[in-house]
């Protein structure tokens, strides 16, 4: 999922807002089957985006892009690093045409849970020292008591099924955790966006009663 402010439909204006500020470089750390870059080209073609993953799935995704008839333009930059390796994904960004010395938005969703915490804090000390007005976008599990009730058989079959994939949930946090964490790590400001507020934002109104569950919030950090 990408950052909200630069993705979705009903953010445009926010998007646009951003790159009027100077804002053109857009990272995804684990970018995964990310299609920002696919459905919103009228804002994406007005960036540098740069998607970070393992080398395996991200040659699959260029492959089905090919295949269903998309190219990859000149300002999408898909950036292989193999994180098993220990692959330094700041060099590789870099070795990409990244420039730290520029303010980007870096986002990372569905990610933190699958890092240790010592893995998380250092990822985001090196997004800290981005130039001024750079902003990062995180998503972080909540610990399954700050889960609502009737959410919680889903986390825990969530965490049943990573663990059995061999890809366990390792990190959970409170907001308040997550907060000391970004400012620990050295950027300016830190706020907590809750999937509650979200649910309100996006899903009030629908006749379906479609709501999200709980569990999974948002970290947003300027530098």
């Amino acid at each position: 999922m990408p950052f909200p402010a630069l993705a979705r439909p009903e953010s445009r204006t926010r998007g646009l807002s951003l790159l009027d500020q100077g804002v053109t470089q857009y990272v995804v750390l684990g970018a995964g089957l990310d299609t920002f870059a696919q459905r919103k080209p009228e804002i994406a073609s007005r960036l540098r985006i740069f998607e970070v993953d393992q080398p395996g799935p991200q040659a699959w995704k260029r492959r089905r892009l090919a295949e269903l008839g998309y190219d990859i333009p000149e300002w999408l930059h898909l950036v292989p690093v193999d994180f098993e390796a220990d692959e330094d994904w700041w060099e590789r960004l870099a070795a990409a045409g990244f420039d730290p010395a520029r303010p980007a938005v870096v986002v990372s969703t569905g990610v933190s849970m699958y890092l240790t915490e010592d893995a998380t804090a250092a990822t985001m000390r090196r997004i800290a020292t981005l130039a001024p007005g750079s902003t990062l976008a995180m998503t972080f599990l909540l610990p399954v008591e700050l889960v609502d009730e009737a959410d919680r058989p889903g986390l825990l079959a969530g965490e049943a099924g990573a663990r059995a994939s061999g890809t366990p949930f390792l990190s959970f946090y409170a907001p308040q955790e997550m907060l000391a964490l970004a400012r620990e790590s050295g950027f300016k400001d830190a706020r907590h966006v809750s999937g509650a507020s979200h649910a309100e934002r996006y899903f009030t109104g629908r006749t379906d009663g479609l709501r999200p569950s709980t569990g999974e919030d948002v970290l947003v950090a300027t530098v």
